[in-house]
């Protein structure tokens, strides 16, 4: 049997920026999206996604999740360019058209 050694909580993650709680709207349901997704406790937005333990699958949930939400479709490629909640939403909300 795998023991999973996997963070759940923020705290357990030394190495993450001083915690920035979301702003906006949108970074606000990201935050959401990424904390189920990836099944942290909190998540700022100035957080890494690679930083977090993401991976291509989980990747691939949440940006399913971005399409039903956000009704944008993403590259999966696009966490290399933005890939912390304040840049995917600033892409997310260039793409919409909206401000936050």
């Amino acid at each position: 049997m795998l023991e999973s050694n996997v963070p759940t909580s923020r705290d357990e993650f030394t190495y993450l920026p001083p915690y920035l709680a979301p702003r906006t709207a949108t970074e606000r349901k990201l935050v959401e999206i990424w904390q189920n997704a990836l099944s942290i406790d909190r998540v700022g937005i100035n957080d890494s996604y690679e930083d977090l333990g993401g991976s291509s699958l989980v990747a691939a949930a949440i940006f399913a999740e971005i399409l039903k939400v956000f009704d944008v479709q993403l590259e999966m490629m696009v966490l290399v360019e933005a890939p912390t909640v304040e840049e995917l939403a600033r892409r997310i909300d260039e793409l919409r058209g909206a401000t936050g």
